[in-house]
């Protein structure tokens, strides 16, 4: 799995949120074990998370769609649904995602915990913000970056807006 090093304007705004968590604890009168663990806290908490996510998704763009490992994660899933527009391609992942975050509430709501792994909710999570890149700094290159991810089978019939709300019904139907 690719996890290129942080930018250095990642990790400076990083290393600052924890500085002045430490600044914050240490003018409130706390010990220097307290702004210690704030400063740790804020630098590598729940953030740390999120930037990690967004380091391995900017990996995955600079190698482009037509890498290897690219291809790889996200090929079944565009011979499942194929889908000619880049706007209708965002909708399917968004209806795909939601009716995966619900069948987890359901499952939990049911039995108490969810067994469904966590692979597709990634997965989805990753195209979800490489379509919304795509659509905010080259939405002309959709097409040419879907037919590169599906390049092993030249005859993929991509659908139509048309046919989007049936394959959006179909993955309401999957809950």
């Amino acid at each position: 799995m690719i996890s290129p090093p942080p930018t250095n304007r990642r990790l400076e705004r990083d290393l600052l949120r924890g500085r002045q968590a430490a600044e914050r604890v240490r003018a409130t009168g706390g010990s220097a074990l307290v702004a210690a663990l704030a400063h740790v806290e804020a630098t590598f908490g729940t953030a740390m998370g999120h930037a990690i996510f967004k380091d391995r998704v900017a990996a995955y763009v600079a190698l482009g769609a037509g890498h290897a490992e690219v291809r790889t994660r996200y090929r079944a899933l565009t011979e499942r649904h194929p889908v000619a527009t880049l706007g209708g391609a965002i909708a399917l992942i968004e209806r795909l995602r939601y009716a995966d975050i619900e069948a987890r509430d359901a499952a939990i709501r049911s039995w108490g915990h969810c067994s469904r792994p966590r692979f597709a909710l990634m997965i989805l999570d990753e195209l979800r913000l490489i379509l919304r890149v795509v659509r905010r700094w080259a939405p002309s290159r959709y097409t040419e970056f879907f037919s590169e991810i599906s390049a092993t089978d030249p005859g993929l019939r991509i659908a139509d807006d048309e046919t989007l709300g049936e394959i959006g019904n179909l993955a309401n139907s999957s809950r």
